[in-house]
C-alpha cells in the first residue's frame, strides 16, 4: 500500500505571530528599584501637580529592628537609680555629699544626651567590667567637660544654716529654728527633693527657699510664686514617703530609716525603732560620734 506522504507546509512570520496570544507582561520591579516608588515621574502639563511631589518613605528599611527597640532612659528610670543611690550610699554610711556630687553628675550628663536604660545603671550602680566602667566615666567627663563639681541643694542648704546660725550667734540668742530636729527636717526635705526629677525645672536656690519656708513652720496657704510650685512638691514627696500603697514607699524605705526617729510632728513618717538594718546601724553609730 502506498502513502501519500505531503511535505508541510510553511508557516509565514505573520501566521506565527498570530498564533502566540497575547505579549508577555513587562518584568515587575526589582528590589534595586524600589526607591523610585518615592517619586513618581509621570509627564503633566502642570509642574505643581501632585505627580511632581515627592511623597514621603512610611517604611523603615534605613532602620534595624534592634534600634527600632531601643529604650531611654526617662524622668522615672532616674527616679528610680536615685532611690538606689540614696539606698546604697545610706547603707555604706557615705557622706552626704558624696550622694549629691554623685545624682548631679548624673543629671547634668542626662539633661546633655539620651541614655539607653540598659546602660543607665554604668552611670552608677552596676556590675560591668573595669574597662567598660572607664569608658564611660570618661564620656560623662567628656560631657561635662571635666566640671565635676558644680553647686548642688545641700551645699546651699548648708550655707544658709550656718549663716543663720552665725548671725543669731552674733545677737545672742539661742535658735529655736536650728534645733537637732529641725535641722534633719531640713535635711529630709533635700533628699526628698532629690528623689524627684521635677525638681531640676526649678533653681537651687529657690529649692533651698522653699525648704527653709516649710522648716521655719510657715502655712502652705501663705506661700506665694515663685515658692508655691517647689513647696508643693515637697508636700507631695512627703505624702508619697508616708503612704504604704505608693510605688515608691519600697524604695523608699532608707530614707524612713536615715530620718525616722528625728522628725518633728506633723512630719513623722512611719518607722520600727527595733529596726536593724544597715541603715539603721549607720544613723546610730553618727549619732554616737563626736
Amino acid at each position: 500500500m502506498c502513502y501519500n506522504r505531503k511535505r508541510p507546509r510553511s508557516v509565514s512570520r505573520e501566521e506565527l505571530l498570530s498564533t502566540r496570544g497575547p505579549a508577555a507582561p513587562a518584568p515587575a520591579l526589582t528590589a534595586s528599584d524600589a526607591l523610585l516608588k518615592r517619586r513618581k515621574i509621570v509627564e503633566t502639563a502642570s509642574p505643581t501637580s501632585i505627580e511632581h511631589i515627592e511623597t514621603p518613605s512610611t517604611d523603615k528599611d534605613d532602620e534595624t529592628q534592634e534600634e527600632q527597640d531601643v529604650e531611654y532612659a526617662t524622668a522615672a528610670h532616674r527616679d528610680e537609680m536615685v532611690a538606689a543611690l540614696l539606698t546604697i550610699t545610706s547603707a555604706l554610711g557615705l557622706a552626704r555629699e558624696t550622694l549629691y556630687m554623685c545624682v548631679d553628675l548624673l543629671d547634668r550628663f542626662l539633661a546633655l544626651q539620651s541614655v539607653e536604660v540598659s546602660r543607665l545603671e554604668a552611670l552608677s550602680i552596676s556590675y560591668w567590667t573595669w574597662d567598660e566602667i572607664l569608658k564611660l566615666e570618661l564620656e560623662v567627663l567628656q560631657q561635662l567637660k571635666f566640671r565635676v563639681i558644680s553647686s548642688n541643694v545641700l551645699g546651699l542648704l548648708h550655707k544658709k544654716l550656718h549663716s543663720l546660725e552665725a548671725s543669731e550667734a552674733d545677737q545672742g540668742q539661742s535658735s529655736v529654728a536650728l534645733a537637732p530636729e529641725l535641722r534633719q527636717l531640713a535635711l529630709y526635705f533635700a533628699d526628698l527633693l532629690l528623689l524627684k526629677a521635677r525638681a531640676n525645672q526649678y533653681s537651687k536656690e529657690l529649692l533651698v527657699d522653699s525648704i527653709w519656708f516649710v522648716v521655719s513652720g510657715k502655712n502652705i496657704t501663705d506661700v506665694e510664686p515663685p515658692l508655691l510650685a517647689p513647696v508643693v512638691l515637697l508636700f507631695l514627696a512627703h505624702r508619697d514617703n508616708v503612704n504604704p500603697k505608693h510605688a515608691v514607699f519600697k524604695s523608699w524605705f532608707a530614707l524612713r530609716c536615715r530620718y525616722g526617729a528625728f522628725l518633728p510632728t506633723p512630719w513623722k513618717v512611719p518607722y520600727d525603732a527595733a529596726c536593724v538594718c544597715r541603715v539603721c546601724e549607720n544613723v546610730q553609730n553618727e549619732l554616737a560620734a563626736p
